[in-house]
């Protein structure tokens, strides 16, 4: 949910909150909301296993996965979806709340199972998705 907030108008090409900001760039002012707006949401990393069929001592057996992550609130609601980088990674920002992380998967394997997740004020919820490769 976004809060409404007072707008003031200075010279043209500009928006502010006060007449202290008139003089600001709209951009400025507008990536301060944003830093505003980004202070909570839910980081993490994905990865993939087993890699291999055979199990090596002291060989780790998974390794980052790229994969699709559907972000639904609490009501079962599509909210968005991220994609993680090549290493695995990926960062959402959201308002705090309680979401379902739901793994996207083209077929049967590699599939990963859906996680609850809190996200408080002003923090980043870590969280670790595993995905099961079917090998065996």
């Amino acid at each position: 949910m976004m809060a409404v907030v007072p707008v003031f108008l200075g010279n043209p090409g500009t928006v502010g909150l006060a007449p202290q900001l008139a003089n600001q760039p709209a951009v400025e002012v507008i990536a301060a909301r944003d830093t505003a707006r980004s202070d909570s949401g839910i980081a993490g990393q994905v990865e993939i296993r087993p890699i291999r069929p055979h199990v090596t001592i002291g060989v780790p057996d998974t390794q980052p996965y790229q994969a699709k992550i559907e972000v639904l609130d609490a009501n079962g609601h599509a909210v968005t979806t991220v994609e993680t980088d090549p290493g695995g990674s990926f960062r959402v920002t959201l308002p705090p709340g309680k979401y379902i992380l739901r793994p996207q998967s083209s077929g049967l394997y590699p599939r990963a199972s859906q996680q609850s997740v809190v996200v408080a004020p002003q923090r980043f919820t870590q969280v670790r998705i595993t995905y099961d490769s079917g090998i065996r």
